[in-house]
């Protein structure tokens, strides 16, 4: 004799199970940074931490309106925040450590070099943003 089987998720697969385990990972995940950038703002001005607040209610509510592109969405999103930090921060490094490697090595390098690094990272602000704005465009597509 065999038992009822009254929970129909026992009959998922592997492939299913580990979908569900990475929403809920993303999903814990959003909710804490979200929540952590929500006190972090407010300890500045409460102001900025409800606008925070707000800010993740409307992307939580885009994700939920999406339902079944959630994971595909949170993923994209953090790449594309991930591909605007490294982007800035890279080229901000990298343009300061060359004019400050070709200057005289004084004071006045050292301001050029940070006033080279502050234009490298806005440059590579610009191209971060480009190049995430292709790829919001490529996946509309």
């Amino acid at each position: 004799m065999r038992l009822a089987n009254f929970d129909p998720k026992s009959n998922l697969s592997l492939a299913d199970r580990a979908k569900e385990a990475v929403a809920y990972v993303c999903g814990e995940v959003f909710f804490w940074v979200g929540f952590f950038l929500a006190v972090l703002g407010a300890t500045y001005s409460i102001y900025v931490g409800v606008a925070v607040f707000l800010g993740w209610l409307l992307l939580f509510v885009l994700i939920v309106r999406r339902e079944d592109m959630a994971l595909r969405f949170a993923v994209e999103f953090l790449k594309s925040i991930a591909i605007i930090i490294a982007l800035t921060l890279g080229m901000g490094f990298a343009v300061e450590i060359v004019v400050f490697a070709l200057s005289d090595r004084d004071v006045s390098g050292a301001f050029g070099s940070g006033l080279a690094g502050i234009a490298g990272g806005i440059l590579g602000l610009v191209i971060a943003v480009v190049i995430v704005l292709r790829r919001i465009a490529d996946i509309e597509d």
